[in-house]
Parts: structure tokens; C-alpha cells; sequence
């Protein structure tokens, strides 16, 4: 088996050959990968999706429609854009990417900066989903011979110091996805020259003038999306007063219907005994709760303002909330929300402060494109080596400094 290192030395020597292909030639190779993984009749998904259904654990249905939340956004006009944008790596070297377990074909979000900005990069996969990389970064090659050698995939066990060590000495830039731990060992690794997205969730906002039922359906699909396992899933839901049980009795009754059209994928007994401790919760406080089997959904109706991270299998707690909700306990860990009816300019300013980086229509949040920027981080201009890189490092000190300062507060309360 080929050592990681000796892959990044590969890599290194496709950068020429990398920064000669045309826009054209990457647009097409881009174009035709992608809709043949985002076909599940094509050749390679049914040959790919045996193994992604078995690691994964989602339902055929919800990795069909996982796949197309993350992928079908990047088939038209912003993906060409993206492709054609001027920034370039015009030296040699390498990136490297370390991927999470999930979701699966969240390659995409990194990969298509890269080949934008023409630069070579070694991907980590997951041992827990090592699969999809492997298989798109192949079909991708022969598409387009030139990045069957400037972009590789390798797993290995995580911390592993003689593997790491010298990767991320010799790395031009380090791209870390997943957990505190993971994100904390690559900062301490590749000081100045890393990014990183850590775990993270998203929440929904129900203002005046929203339609209970739409609304619903709209979050409905932001919720069960990869089975409420990405940092795009909405976690709690923020309601008018006013309308609030109104939504929460067509949320539970849309989250009963896309348990038929999306059906729930592996649980664990974890999962449930979370769930169950919800429920539990809910009825010795006297709340109003809806939901059938563990898996398919519950909503609960909460008095209380403040959120916390739902325990999974599409649980989510509807929360009352007129004006601007406290959010400092989440300032750093928040990703997107969903919206429905009226957000206020002041809520919105709450939010962007908190640290989300996408709003979208309820429904929509999950369907991303390439004019997405995770964390407000331009990768193409990571990858490149733009002088921009010490404007992003320095947002994600200021996020830092953020975190600190809530967990201070919370110490002095």
C-alpha cells in the first residue's frame, strides 16, 4: 500500500500539468462525474451505493436525496463560475483535506475550490465512510486524465504522528472537517496554514406572516435530511408566539408524512434512549408533544426560550420567541437557518453574529450551491494562497475569542 507521503509527493509533481487544463476541460469532467453520481441508476452509484447504504446508514431513499442536497446545486451556472474564477496556485505543492464520517459526499464542497483554484490536494477519508472519495476522485480521472494524479485519497488512523507529522509540515494549507478534537490537533499541527469547520448544527426560524402548514413541509425536509446527522440539519425552531402550536401540530403531522416519502435509516439503541429521555422529559413538565415511532419524528412544544441540541431521529423542540432569542450559548457552533415568514433585521444581526453563514428559505437550507461560502471562508482563495488567508484566519480567531468569552459569562451567571 502506497504511504500517505509518497501520494503527496505524487501530487506535488501533477501541479504543472494540473494548472494546464482549460476551464472548459474542468467544467466538463465536473459536469459529467457529478451527474453520474447523483444518478442512482448510473454505473457508479449502483455499484457505490451497497457499500454507502451499509456505512452510512441511511434508507436508499435518504441517500438518494442526501446526495442530491449537496450535489445538485453544483451542476449549473454558480459551479461554472466557481471554475472560471481567476485565482490560481502557481506554485508547487499540496493541500490536504481531512474529512468527516458525514455526510457522505461532502468531498464536493472542498473539491470544487480546489480544482478552481488549480491546486493539488491529498483528501483523508473516513474509515468509518471510506467510499464515496475513493470512487468519485477515480471516475473524475478518467474523465480527465490530469487529476487522476493531482488529487489522491489515503486513510489512516487519526493522530497517527509518523503519518501526519510530515504531511502537515509540508502541506501548503490544511482543510479540516469534524469534531473539536480533530480540529483542535490540525490548528496546534499546521499553525497559519489550516482551516477548519468543526461540528456544528442549524436551527429554524418561524416569524409573522408564515403559513404554518407551508412552513412545515419547508422544515419537514430540513430536519430529516441525513437523518438530522449534518451541520446543516435544524436542530430546535425558533416560532411567533402566535402561530407556534399551530406549526408544531403541522410539523409533527409533515414529519409523519416524510417518514413514508424519506424513510428513517438505522437507529441505534443510544439514538432511541435519547429520544425516549425527550419524550420523558416532555410529559413531567407538562409539555405538549407529538410523534409516533422513535424514528419518525417528535416535536415538542417548548416554554422555555432557550435551545439545546436535539438527541436525533428528526427530534426538534419548537420554541416561543417574538423578538431576538439568546443565542450567546451558541455563538461558534451554529451553521444555518431556515426561515419562514418575516425575520427581522435585528434577529437577522443576532444570527449573523452567532456565527451563521447561511439563511434560506425553509425547505431550501440543505440544497446548497457553489456560491456558498461555509463559515463565510473563500477555499478557492485558501487554496491558491491569496493574502486574503490572514483575513480568514483572523475571522476564526475572532470566533474563537467569541466561544471564550460565552463560556466566561456563563462561568460568572
Amino acid at each position: 500500500m502506497t504511504s500517505p507521503v509518497a501520494i503527496a509527493q505524487r501530487l506535488v509533481a501533477a501541479a504543472p500539468a494540473l494548472r494546464a487544463t482549460s476551464d472548459d476541460q474542468l467544467l466538463a469532467a465536473w459536469r459529467n462525474t457529478l451527474a453520474a453520481f447523483l444518478d442512482p441508476t448510473s454505473a457508479e452509484r449502483r455499484q457505490l451505493d451497497p457499500y454507502l447504504l451499509q456505512t452510512t446508514g441511511l434508507s436508499t431513499a435518504g441517500l438518494d436525496h442526501g446526495l442530491q442536497s449537496i450535489g445538485s446545486g453544483m451542476l449549473g451556472e454558480p459551479a461554472a463560475a466557481e471554475l472560471r474564477r481567476p485565482h490560481r496556485q502557481t506554485e508547487d505543492g499540496f493541500s490536504l483535506v481531512v474529512l468527516p464520517a458525514e455526510p457522505p459526499g461532502l468531498i464536493l464542497q472542498s473539491l470544487l475550490p480546489a480544482l478552481a483554484a488549480r491546486a493539488p490536494v491529498l483528501f483523508k477519508s473516513s474509515r468509518a465512510e471510506p467510499h464515496f472519495v475513493p470512487a468519485f476522485l477515480t471516475a473524475l480521472g478518467h474523465r480527465l486524465p490530469p487529476l487522476l494524479h493531482a488529487y489522491a485519497v489515503a486513510t489512516w488512523t487519526g493522530g497517527d504522528p509518523e503519518v501526519e507529522a510530515p504531511l502537515h509540515a509540508s502541506a501548503r494549507l490544511v482543510v479540516a472537517y469534524g469534531s473539536e478534537e480533530t480540529v483542535s490537533a490540525v490548528q496546534a499541527a499546521a499553525p497559519g496554514r489550516c482551516v477548519v469547520f468543526g461540528p456544528k448544527l442549524s436551527l429554524g426560524w418561524v416569524g409573522p406572516g408564515a403559513d404554518p402548514e407551508r412552513a412545515a413541509r419547508g422544515m419537514a425536509v430540513d430536519i430529516a435530511t441525513f437523518d438530522q446527522r449534518g451541520c446543516l440539519s435544524v436542530h430546535a425552531v425558533f416560532a411567533d408566539p402566535a402561530i407556534a402550536g399551530a406549526f408544531a401540530t403541522a410539523l409533527a403531522s409533515a414529519l409523519n408524512e416524510l417518514a413514508t416519502e424519506l424513510p428513517p435509516g438505522r437507529t441505534d439503541p443510544a439514538d432511541r434512549a435519547g429520544v425516549r429521555l425527550a419524550r420523558e422529559d416532555a410529559d413531567l413538565r407538562g409539555l405538549t408533544w407529538y410523534g409516533k415511532a422513535l424514528d419518525d419524528g417528535t416535536v415538542i412544544l417548548e416554554n422555555d426560550v432557550r435551545t439545546s441540541p436535539s438527541p436525533g431521529l428528526r427530534t426538534v423542540r419548537i420554541h416561543p420567541a417574538a423578538d431576538v432569542p439568546p443565542l450567546h450559548e451558541w455563538h461558534g457552533r451554529l451553521q444555518g437557518l431556515a426561515v419562514a415568514g418575516d425575520l427581522p433585521p435585528a434577529v437577522h444581526e443576532a444570527f449573523l453574529k452567532a456565527g451563521v453563514s447561511r439563511f434560506a428559505p425553509a425547505g431550501a437550507l440543505q440544497t446548497t450551491d457553489a456560491t456558498w461560502r461555509n463559515d463565510g471562508i473563500d477555499l478557492a482563495t485558501e487554496f491558491a494562497g491569496s493574502t486574503n488567508r490572514e483575513s480568514n484566519l483572523q475571522r476564526g480567531l475572532n470566533r474563537l475569542q467569541d466561544r471564550y468569552a460565552s463560556a466566561f459569562r456563563r462561568l460568572a451567571e
